[in-house]
């Protein structure tokens, strides 16, 4: 039984599916924004330095079937008035699925930490986007999303 079943699977026409080929690149970029957020009496300025590292698949037909974009960035923000500053980093990893239609995000969007107070500013875990919409479909994590977070009165 086990020489004949064996034998068929010998004799079973391989699948032919054409691999999958990619390309990698790496960007880097840094700059200020001046400013970054207003705040009550101050701006907020930002110096940062972002990498990204992308890696596009495309299928046998030459289509982009998905992309991972590794992005670590760094950065201080610090008060336009009395200087008092705060750094944080992100480092975190995009997967688009252009065949799926969607956008998932793993790792610190923002992570930031104050002396003696912990994480002031933090914006990690997991989070799945429709490409289409901007819908979040899931979601596992603190996501409070850049604009929600009270950065004025980390440096205030």
């Amino acid at each position: 039984m086990a020489a004949a079943t064996l034998a068929m699977l010998g004799t079973a026409a391989p699948a032919h599916a054409e691999p999958l080929t990619h390309t990698s690149e790496t960007f880097e970029e840094s700059g200020t924004i001046d400013p970054w957020f207003t705040c009550d009496g101050f701006h907020l300025i930002l110096t940062y330095d972002v990498t990204f590292r992308v890696t596009e698949y495309f299928n046998a037909d030459g289509d982009l079937v998905r992309a991972r974009i590794y992005v670590h960035g760094s950065g201080t923000f610090a008060n336009s008035v009395t200087g008092e500053s705060n750094t944080g980093s992100s480092p975190s990893i995009y997967f688009d699925d252009y065949v799926a239609g969607t956008t998932a995000i793993v790792g610190r969007l923002n992570h930031n930490n104050l002396p003696g107070e912990g994480n002031v500013a933090l914006d990690a875990g997991r989070i799945v986007f429709d490409m289409e919409t901007g819908e979040v479909i899931f979601s596992a994590g603190p996501h409070p999303g850049e604009a929600n977070i009270d950065w004025c009165s980390i440096v205030d």
